[in-house]
């Protein structure tokens, strides 16, 4: 499956404005100083890393089009050691990342908790569109 990213739009103004038309300019992709369309044409593992991180962050609920969308991990913050179920936390990223990312597939899920810094630390080793290189992408809850 491959990756969609909504472009930016900017305005461009017309140099010579068209009456007929009602507006003077047009509505353009935006481009970035690298010249490409979008953040997911630069860099593939940073969108699929930057969808993931809303993944995690989003609570379930917090999205209006999909009430099921999101792992919720801010609602973790201020849990005790104890009230942490980590291999159900786990269970849920697995999910929904099936569920939402269905191009990426996760190959190692690590969730590990540190007390003496109130901190947790999720590690996922994933790959995508059939390639066996494996990125990493790390996140630390506070």
């Amino acid at each position: 499956m491959s990756i969609s990213i909504i472009f930016p739009l900017e305005f461009l103004p017309d140099a010579v404005p068209n009456p007929r038309l009602g507006i003077q300019g047009r509505y353009s992709v935006s481009t970035s100083a690298m010249g490409v369309g979008s953040y997911a044409d630069w860099s593939q593992t940073d969108a699929i890393k930057q969808n993931l991180k809303m993944l995690l962050l989003t609570r379930p609920g917090e999205y209006v089009m999909d009430a099921n969308y999101g792992v919720g991990l801010p609602d973790y913050l201020f849990l005790q050691e104890q009230e942490i179920d980590t291999s159900s936390l786990e269970s849920t990223i697995r999910e929904q990342a099936a569920n939402y990312m269905p191009y990426m597939t996760i190959s190692n899920l690590q969730v590990t908790l540190d007390p003496a810094n109130s901190m947790m630390r999720i590690r996922i080793e994933f790959f995508y569109n059939e390639l066996r290189i494996p990125e990493v992408f790390e996140l630390e809850v506070i």
